[in-house]
């Protein structure tokens, strides 16, 4: 006997199925609505070696658990034996999410104590550092020199997933300072590990730093020029490698919320240890020169994506040629696959036009490098092939692709298709317009299509996916 898994899709909305034989790995409080904690800087000015252990205490601000923000503690200054900060900057904070209480808003900030110093702002699963050498200048009054400028983030968290890639949602905008320094997005998987010797971390405003051995430095890990960055000799592990990264930039300012999304480019096959993600409101290894007061960047919802990313859409086509309807919503599905950069490619598989009782296969309308625009939760999707093969090579038409997906999977597509000078408009939708909203009628009888859109016989359903359409009431079903 087979066995039938229906998934109900409420009130003439189709859903996308997934299914997923393993759990996987997401992370620590992505949508940053959970717990916020103090942010004690790593690093910090001390001005003798009695507090150094006492670094720690210094608070600036607050993180999201489980991520770190790129606020600095400045110079070392205790009164009364507590620890406090002279110059400390915080360059990151909460603020309302996405359809929700909290976000992370990143903001290039000036450190008060040095007007001219702009403090970098960004947001990592590992560890954020700072460091520089301060000396004085006398000649022309009293001025603080900062030389030998460094930072990053080093570590991150355990990972032993393949993820295809990282997506989030943002809000951007650009100060007058530097409206063009781009923000960016780095991550990467590694397993074994890198250190690097003498790394100075606590700077006094007189003599000598005190030095510390930084285990997995971002620029190690990703086997980056180190020449003018402060720090030592770097070893590895034996097994140490980059197994897989992303170095993405956004470069226009989103007012409202926007999707941001891109691929892991994988080195090896070899499973991970270990992740890091740093998301920058500015160019985040372009050095001290290039940072721009003001520079913001929003960030919600961070997601690692998995696998075969496509999604499955079932609806309906409505096609029109010459002005004849040729195809009267007719059960069908589309495939959206994200591809990176906010890109997709669209799929409509294996098209075939029924007229009357004869069925016209197309094949499949196929066009890649789709635009994404993600605003206020509606996806739209645009993008343009020529001279695409159908009907097996045999002719050649040009397709355009408009249309939307709402967070609630609501979908409406228009696919132009241009053949020899002659227009078929095609619209693909998740609503079959020729249902109306009366109930459900369970007396109504029930059809069963396949994936291309043809009717089948329901009391003889070999294995495979199905769309079953009762009354205003459409459910997938999976027989096997």
């Amino acid at each position: 006997m087979k066995s039938f898994y229906t998934t109900l899709i409420g009130s003439m909305l189709i859903s996308p199925l997934c299914f997923s034989a393993f759990a996987q790995q997401q992370l620590p409080n992505a949508d940053f609505e959970g717990e916020w904690v103090d942010c004690k800087p790593w690093t910090f000015y001390a001005s003798d070696e009695e507090h150094v252990g006492k670094l720690s205490e210094v608070v600036v601000g607050a993180n999201p658990k489980g991520w770190v923000i790129s606020n600095v503690a400045g110079m070392a200054s205790f009164y009364e034996g507590t620890p406090s900060g002279l110059g400390a900057t915080q360059v990151g904070d909460s603020i309302e999410g996405f359809n929700s209480k909290y976000a992370v808003k990143l903001v290039n900030t000036p450190n008060p104590f040095m007007d001219a110093q702009i403090v970098p702002a960004y947001l990592t699963l590992g560890t954020s550092w700072s460091t520089a050498n301060p000396t004085f200048d006398f000649s022309n009054g009293f001025q603080i020199i900062i030389n030998k400028s460094d930072g990053g983030a080093f570590g991150g968290m355990s990972c032993t997933d393949r993820p295809t890639g990282i997506e989030f949602m943002y809000k951007r905008s650009r100060g007058e300072d530097k409206p063009a320094e781009k923000s960016t997005v780095v991550a990467y998987l590694w397993k074994g590990h890198w250190t690097q010797k003498d790394v100075p971390a606590i700077v006094y405003m007189a003599g000598d730093p005190i030095y510390d051995d930084m285990v997995d430095r971002d620029r190690c890990i990703l086997g980056m020029d180190m020449t003018g960055c402060q720090g030592g000799e770097v070893t590895k592990t034996d097994d140490a490698e980059l197994i897989a990264v992303i170095n993405a930039e956004i470069t226009e300012d989103a007012g409202e919320w926007t999707k941001f999304s891109a691929q892991f480019d994988y080195k090896s096959d070899a499973t991970p240890e270990m992740i890091n993600i740093v998301i920058a409101a500015g160019d985040y290894f372009g050095g001290a020169s290039v940072v721009g007061k003001d520079n913001t960047l929003i960030v919600d919802d961070v997601k690692l994506t998995y696998g075969n990313t496509s999604s499955s859409y079932p609806g309906y086509l409505n096609v029109e040629m010459n002005g004849v309807k040729i195809a009267d919503n007719q059960p069908s599905n589309i495939e959206i696959t994200p591809t990176g950069d906010n890109k997709c490619t669209f799929l409509l598989p294996n098209l075939t036009l029924v007229m009357g009782d004869s069925p016209m296969p197309l094949g499949d309308i196929k066009v890649e490098d789709v635009t994404m625009t993600e605003e206020n939760g509606v996806t739209t999707y645009v993008g343009e092939v020529k001279n695409m093969a159908l009907m097996g090579g045999t002719i050649t038409a040009d397709v355009n692709i408009n249309g939307t997906i709402t967070a609630s999977n609501e979908v409406n597509m228009k696919i132009d298709v241009l053949w020899m000078g002659t227009p078929i408009n095609v619209t693909f939708t998740s609503q079959n317009s020729a249902i109306t909203s009366v109930a459900v009628d369970a007396d109504a009888p029930a059809e069963y299509f396949n994936l291309q859109g043809l009717r089948v016989n329901g009391g003889n359903l070999t294995p495979g996916i199905y769309i079953k359409r009762q009354g205003n009431h459409t459910v997938k079903v999976v027989v096997k």
